[in-house]
């Protein structure tokens, strides 16, 4: 149940880094792996704690490739990704805790600013 995040007016960093070829790929991972690392960490700060499963098991991936967009996955892994869909929105019996929505949504802006910065130190800007 990782995070989806779509970012907006960064189009003439990308441009420069695709132009780069294999070294603009190297250095959009860098830059996408930061951000979701970073993430991963707010989203743990965000985490309900019983036993600590749950928070010890949010993780960002490298970064993958689908249909032409590059991304990373944020979140708990598959052992304990299925209790996490139920603390992330509730079920019939208990309330929604929307941790990993909550930790997205409080840091969305620094996120952006993680890649814009990473991509401008692999170009040399």
């Amino acid at each position: 149940m990782p995070v989806d995040i779509k970012f907006e007016g960064m189009d003439e960093l990308l441009r420069k880094v695709e132009e780069l070829g294999k070294k603009g790929s190297r250095i959009e991972n860098t830059a996408l792996k930061t951000a979701g690392e970073y993430l991963a960490e707010e989203m743990k700060k965000e985490a309900p704690v019983r036993t600590g499963e749950l928070r010890d098991s949010i993780k960002a991936s490298n970064a993958k490739t689908k249909q032409g967009q590059k991304y990373v996955e944020v979140g708990p892994d598959e052992t304990t990704n299925w209790r996490a869909k139920f603390i992330e929105f509730g079920t019939v019996k208990m309330k929604a805790n929307p941790f990993m929505s909550r930790a997205y949504e409080k840091n969305k802006d620094k996120i952006q600013e993680i890649i814009a910065q990473k991509l401008k130190e692999g170009l040399g800007l």
